[in-house]
């Protein structure tokens, strides 16, 4: 019984570390701290936070944070964001994934798929 409390214990102040740490990379980029924005982000991300995930989109599609200006990689995670039950990132995947084709959207969206089943580590 004691592991049991423990365990939940250990998820519950996880899930608060994750939630503070996403809080604090979108304070930094609401600073317009791009960098720590980018770095702290990108840490929760490929942790599985999808509010995390959708910021790190947001910071790829507009090339800040010292990351490359890639529509393509801004697509992939806010496709994962998607997935990860974050649906108020569905405008700015929509328009990311307006200057791509149909054919290419599916490509990319194969990448989203990849990425989901490699837990973060074939993203980018």
């Amino acid at each position: 019984m004691k592991q049991i409390v423990t365990f939940c214990l250990l998820a519950l102040l996880g899930s608060s570390v994750s939630a503070q740490s996403y809080e604090t990379a979108q304070d930094a980029f609401d600073a317009r701290a791009w960098e720590a924005a980018a770095k702290l982000a990108r840490e929760e991300a490929v942790k599985g936070n999808a509010n995390s995930q959708g910021l790190l989109g947001q910071l790829y599609h507009f090339g800040q944070g010292g990351l490359t200006k890639s529509s393509e990689l801004a697509v992939i995670w806010y496709s994962v964001s998607i997935a990860n039950g974050n649906a108020a990132i569905e405008g700015m995947y929509n328009g990311a994934a307006f200057a791509f084709s149909a054919e290419e959207l599916e490509k990319i969206e194969d990448k989203a798929t990849t990425c989901l089943s490699s837990q973060y580590k074939d993203c980018d």
